[in-house]
């Protein structure tokens, strides 16, 4: 016996028993059990990331695009990588981080001086 379907199987008959104890959410209830529990939690999830999408692209990235764009003429190695480019080289991700590379360079850099007299 598959594990993992059975765990499946156990939690959709328990969310629709759940669902059927409200009669307000019968036809929720029916329809979590015709097209199963993993596809209605998909569908949620997809609706999710639709909305915070488009919440992220109207509220937070005009707020703080004037910070990014600050970060750009302080900091000379930032800026943010594609998806493609961090595909091919994941150790480009540490130019997202601001001041990551100034000090990495500094410290590679930067010798101490050692006094010996």
């Amino acid at each position: 016996m598959n594990i993992k379907k059975w765990m499946w199987e156990t939690a959709t008959i328990s969310v629709v028993c759940v669902l059927l104890l409200n009669p307000e959410l019968v036809s929720l209830a029916l329809f979590v059990d015709a097209v199963g529990l993993d596809i209605f939690l998909l569908l949620v999830e997809v609706q999710i990331v639709a909305v915070s999408g488009y919440y992220f692209h109207s509220w937070f990235k005009p707020i703080l695009m004037p910070f990014y764009k600050c970060l750009l003429k302080v900091d000379p190695y930032f800026f943010i990588p594609t998806k493609d480019s961090v595909g091919k080289y994941p150790m480009i991700l540490c130019h997202a981080v601001p001041f990551l590379m100034l000090l990495i360079i500094g410290v590679t850099v930067a010798k101490p001086v050692i006094d010996m007299a």
